[in-house]
C-alpha cells in the first residue's frame, strides 16, 4: 500500500475534522461521555486541574474556562453551548456541560484510535471557545445592553482573521460557519441567540433601525400621537436625524419590505395585519439548511409566504398563505418540508415556487397569540390564509 504523503495525510484530516464540527450538540457530548467513560480513558488519565505541569499521567485535562458550569437550563434549547456571563465590565464563559469545557494534552498512548478522538474533542472545544471570545471582544456593547441596535457589522471572515492574527495553524472560515449556524449562546439578558446572528451586515443593522421607527410609529397611532403612518422617505429622514444613518427611500422600502412589513398606505396599526406590535423575525428561505440555521427549537407562531407572487384574497392582495404554532418551531417547520407532511396545498407550493418563513416565540400563550392573528388576518384579507384549513 502506498504512503500517503504529508500533504494528503494532512487533507484528509481536516476534511475529517470539518465533518465531526457538523455533529448536532448532543451527538458531540454522547461521543464525549462515551470517551470519558472508557476504561482506556480513565486508566490513562487524571484531571490536571491547575496543575499544568502534572507529568505522572499521560492525558492530562485542561479547563478552557475558569468560570464554572451553567446550570440554568430553563427554556434552553438544544444548540444552546454556553452562557455568557457579565461582571462589572467582564464577561466569562460558562458552559452547559463540562465536557465542552475540556482540551487534552496527550503525552503518550499506544492506542491511536482514543488519540485521535481526544484530539478531535479538544480541537473543537478549543475551536468554539475561540469564536466565543472573538464575539465576546466584537459585540462587547450588544452584550452589555441587550438591545439589538448595539450589533456592530461583523463578518465570519473577520473573525477569523481576528483569530489567525496570533495563530501557526489556519483556522478555515468554513470552520467557523460550520459552528456558528449550529450552536446558540444564552446572553447576559437571558436569550438565547443563535451565534450566527452576532454577525450581522450593515443590511440587517438597518432593519433593526426601521424595525424600532416602525414599532414607535404603532405605540404613537394606538395613543394618538401620530395620525398616519410614516412613509418610507419619512422613515429615511428619520433614521438621518435619530442615528444619523443615511439610506436612500428605495433602501429603506427594500428593507421593510424583507421585514414583511406593508407600506404606509397598507399600514394601519392594530387592526390590520400583520400589526407591527407583532414581534416577527426577519423572513428567511423555507428550506430545510435555512430551517435548521434560522429556526429556534421554542414554542411560537410561524408564517409561510411566496417569495415572488401575491395570493388574490376578497379585500386584497397578499403572498402570505399560512400561519400556524408549534411547541418547536425547528422542528415543525422540518415536518413541513418532510415527505410526511399532511398539508397538500403548502407541498403543492414548495414544489413549485421558493417560499420563505418568519416567526415569533412565545414561551406561554401561543395558542391564544395565533388565533388572535389569524382572526386579523381574515379581518384584514376577508378569508382565512390560502393554506390554513380549519381556524385554530
Amino acid at each position: 500500500m502506498q504512503k500517503w504523503s504529508k500533504e494528503h495525510a494532512r487533507f484528509v484530516g481536516r476534511v475529517i475534522f470539518a465533518n465531526f464540527l457538523k455533529l448536532p450538540l448532543g451527538s458531540y457530548k454522547n461521543i464525549i461521555e462515551e470517551v470519558e467513560s472508557s476504561a482506556i480513558f480513565k486508566k490513562l488519565s487524571r484531571d490536571g486541574g491547575n496543575h499544568e505541569g502534572n507529568n505522572s499521567s499521560a492525558i492530562i485535562i485542561k479547563r478552557l474556562s475558569r468560570s464554572g458550569i451553567s446550570h440554568e437550563k430553563t427554556g434552553r434549547s438544544s444548540k444552546a453551548i454556553a452562557e455568557i456571563v457579565k461582571s462589572n465590565k467582564d464577561f466569562s464563559v460558562r458552559y452547559a456541560y463540562n465536557g465542552f469545557n475540556k482540551i487534552y494534552s496527550i503525552r503518550r498512548t499506544p492506542h491511536l484510535k482514543l488519540f485521535y478522538k481526544l484530539r478531535r474533542i479538544g480541537s473543537r472545544n478549543e475551536l468554539t471557545h475561540k469564536i466565543i471570545e472573538g464575539l465576546i471582544e466584537h459585540q462587547k456593547e450588544f452584550l452589555s445592553t441587550g438591545n439589538p441596535v448595539d450589533l456592530v457589522p461583523f463578518s465570519q471572515v473577520q473573525l477569523a482573521n481576528w483569530l489567525n492574527g496570533n495563530e501557526s495553524s489556519k483556522i478555515h472560515i468554513s470552520w467557523i460557519s460550520r459552528l456558528v449556524n449550529k450552536l446558540s449562546a444564552i446572553v447576559p439578558s437571558g436569550e438565547e441567540k443563535i451565534l450566527r446572528s452576532f454577525f450581522p451586515t450593515q443590511r440587517d443593522i438597518n432593519k433593526r433601525l426601521i424595525k424600532q421607527l416602525l414599532d414607535k410609529e404603532n405605540e404613537d397611532i394606538e395613543s394618538g400621537r401620530l395620525k398616519r403612518p410614516l412613509t418610507d422617505n419619512k422613515i429615511r429622514a428619520k433614521l438621518e436625524k435619530e442615528y444619523g444613518l443615511s439610506l436612500s427611500r428605495c433602501t429603506v422600502g427594500h428593507c421593510r419590505k424583507d421585514m414583511g412589513i406593508p407600506p404606509a398606505k397598507r399600514r394601519l396599526s392594530g387592526y390590520k395585519y400583520p400589526p407591527l406590535s407583532a414581534n416577527f423575525s426577519m423572513l428567511y428561505p423555507l428550506t430545510i439548511e435555512s430551517v435548521q440555521s434560522n429556526a429556534p427549537s421554542c414554542p411560537g407562531i410561524y408564517e409561510f409566504r411566496l417569495n415572488s407572487r401575491e395570493i388574490e384574497y376578497p379585500e386584497g392582495k397578499t403572498n402570505i398563505v399560512y400561519i400556524g404554532r408549534t411547541m418547536n418551531i425547528n422542528k415543525r417547520l422540518r415536518e413541513h418540508l418532510g415527505r410526511k407532511s399532511k398539508n397538500h396545498h403548502i407541498k403543492g407550493f414548495l414544489k413549485k415556487e421558493k417560499c420563505l418563513f418568519r416567526y415569533i416565540q412565545f414561551l406561554k400563550n401561543w395558542k391564544e397569540e395565533e388565533g388572535k392573528l389569524y382572526d386579523l388576518f381574515v379581518t384584514t384579507y376577508g378569508a382565512s390564509p390560502y393554506c390554513n384549513r380549519v381556524r385554530p
